[in-house]
Formats: C-alpha cells, sequence, structure tokens
C-alpha cells in the first residue's frame, strides 16, 4: 500500500481522507500492525488505476472501472433480452400488417388523473 501512495504522491493524511481512514490507521497499515481489508486494497488500486490514466481519457473507462463485474453483467443480460424482446415485436408487426389484423389500441379514457 506504501508503494501504491508514494507512487500517486500521496501523504498518508491525503490517502486517509480519500479511502475513509484517518492517517494513524492508515500508518498502521503500512506498518503491518493492522490487517488491509479487501475493500481497502481494492480502493487504493482504484485510485491508482484512475491516476494513471492519460488526461484525456474517455469518461465511459472510468465509468467501468467503478461500475462492479456483477452489475456489468446483469446489463448484458438485460441487454439481451430486451433485444429478444424488440426482435420478436418487429416479427409480430410483420405478421399483423400481412394478415391485415390490426392491434387494438388501450384507451386513456379508464385513466384516472390525479
Amino acid at each position: 500500500m506504501r508503494a501504491w501512495r508514494l507512487k500517486m504522491g500521496y501523504t498518508q493524511t491525503e490517502l486517509g481522507e480519500l479511502i475513509g481512514h484517518c492517517v494513524f490507521h492508515v500508518n498502521a497499515q503500512e506498518r503491518g500492525a493492522h490487517s488491509i481489508a479487501k475493500h481497502t486494497l481494492l480502493h487504493v488500486a482504484l485510485l491508482y488505476a484512475i491516476q494513471s490514466l492519460p488526461p484525456d481519457a474517455p469518461v465511459s473507462i472510468l465509468q467501468d472501472m467503478l461500475t462492479p463485474q456483477s452489475v456489468l453483467d446483469r446489463r448484458a443480460k438485460a441487454q439481451a433480452r430486451l433485444a429478444k424482446r424488440q426482435a420478436k415485436g418487429t416479427k409480430r408487426k410483420r405478421q399483423s400488417s400481412k394478415s391485415g389484423r390490426q392491434v387494438p389500441r388501450r384507451s386513456s379514457a379508464g385513466r384516472q388523473r390525479s
């Protein structure tokens, strides 16, 4: 952790403020007196990765770095389901227009205004 902090140019106080720990805790972690939690190590690694990006890096890179993998997986599955539904919807519209049958629209008369 000390090597990353020094490469980023932060003092122990600055790093502590960024990761939500006091300077004494950061110092103890660097000395090995306190163990480093996985989330703390990931937080510091993320800070290092962000700082090592070029200034003109696209924002999407940062968003991908900050988004957990589980969220990215769920997003990909949802996009695949949506594409599948849209493909089915297009197929249905073609079939209904060929048969001359029209799909009834929902009326807004039954809605109540608040």
